[in-house]
């Protein structure tokens, strides 16, 4: 992850926006049901056509985001690519 990216993840936008997605999932994680260390996942990544620029961490909906424990979600990024579209 690039510094720039994880300042975006530091920012009241995406903690609320986070929120929102942990409530859904009623904050477990959907891989294997644990309640600890809980981050949110983006199953797909972004880029405007308008601007060439990659969405904000907030800007995705609901259906890109999903609840994972740091295990699942460090495990996951191992095994999987995650995918980049232009939008």
């Amino acid at each position: 992850m690039n510094d720039q990216y994880d300042n975006l993840l530091k920012m009241p936008q995406w903690y609320a926006r986070r929120e929102e997605i942990l409530k859904r999932d009623k904050n477990k994680c959907l891989s294997c049901g644990s309640i600890s260390e809980l981050q949110v996942h983006h199953r797909q990544y972004h880029i405007s056509l308008k601007t060439g620029l990659f969405l904000l961490p907030w800007e995705y909906a609901d259906r890109y985001l999903i609840t994972v424990c740091s295990n699942c979600h460090e495990e996951g990024h191992k095994r999987f690519k995650i995918p980049t579209f232009n939008i």
